[in-house]
């Protein structure tokens, strides 16, 4: 329950950052990691610390810096952005990472297009250029807002029963 309430509080806090700055700071996200590592340890007491509770979190937040390295260097993804799946990884563990990054990758997606056709739809300030497909393309999305709903989504999933993310 813990867990939910932080991993709930640093999504909300992140989308916010994110949607209004365009940025996810690392006051939040490595923070966020090392509660998670101790929510881990502390989950797998008495006996289970190593085979379950902390291994799985660790493991998590390892699994998550694998999974978005490839697309934070070919420069598809943020620095933050890769952080906060860290962070979701080693709050929840492997099964939550994995449904909220795929609920966030899908959700990414239709906000990218939404992004995308807002800005090519968009009127161009007045002697400024047209909008054009490539610059469009080149401009960044407030990723983290994508992740954090995508975090939400597997939380409320979870909590109504639709949808069985823990070990």
């Amino acid at each position: 329950m813990i867990e939910n309430v932080a991993l709930a509080a640093l999504l909300i806090t992140i989308m916010y950052t994110d949607w209004r700055f365009l940025r996810i700071p690392n006051s939040f996200t490595y923070p966020a990691m090392l509660i998670g590592v101790v929510f881990g340890a502390i989950e797998g007491l008495p006996g289970e610390l190593f085979t379950h509770g902390l291994v799985d979190h660790v493991a998590a937040l390892i699994l998550a810096f694998a999974i978005s390295y490839p697309f934070y260097a070919a420069g598809g993804l943020k620095a933050g952005d890769a952080k906060l799946l860290m962070a979701i990884g080693a709050l929840r563990g492997i099964n939550f990472l994995l449904f909220a990054a795929v609920y966030g990758a899908l959700i990414g997606g239709v906000l990218a297009v939404g992004f995308i056709l807002r800005r090519k739809l968009a009127r161009p300030a007045a002697g400024a250029a047209p909008n054009t497909l490539a610059g469009i393309m080149k401009s960044s999305i407030p990723y983290g807002v994508a992740l954090g709903i995508g975090g939400l989504l597997a939380l409320a999933l979870e909590a109504t029963g639709y949808v069985h993310v823990t070990v």
